[in-house]
């Protein structure tokens, strides 16, 4: 879970937004009505909804935020974030407590997580590297 989610105001205007993800790097911001998260905004949606449509920059971001916002609670495991993510058909996912925002899923954190060793497969390898050293050593002793 990323903690320092980009977020955006619903009153400011397609353009403003684009500019926001492009200067962070990001794909997508949470669209904020004051402190409560009210939408989300993709590139995709610039594409579908704002280009596609020839809709001006100036166009608030409130007429095109995906909502509502489908969220989730942080005592969600992973597996059940990816299945809320795979029913719904989204890639993004804001984790909110008590109304506030506090983190948000990306499909890219599932691959990050699927990359980590767990301490079983460490202690393995740790276990094996042991194993070839002693028993190389105990070969030279003979």
């Amino acid at each position: 879970m990323t903690k320092d989610v980009i977020t955006i105001d619903l009153h400011k205007s397609v353009f403003d937004a684009a500019i926001l993800m492009s200067e962070k790097r990001i794909g997508c911001l949470v669209v904020m009505d004051g402190e409560v998260p009210f939408g989300i905004i993709t590139e995709r949606d610039f594409v579908r909804r704002v280009i596609a449509k020839k809709l001006s920059l100036n166009t608030k971001i409130s007429e095109i935020t995906s909502k509502p916002l489908i969220t989730i609670d942080p005592n969600f495991t992973l597996r059940e974030a990816a299945g809320v993510m795979v029913d719904n058909k989204i890639r993004r996912l804001p984790i909110t407590e008590e109304n506030k925002l506090v983190g948000i899923i990306v499909v890219s954190d599932f691959a990050r997580q699927l990359t980590k060793k767990t301490l079983t497969e460490q202690y393995l390898e740790a276990m094996a590297r042991y194993r070839r050293h002693h028993q190389s050593h105990h070969r030279r002793m003979l």
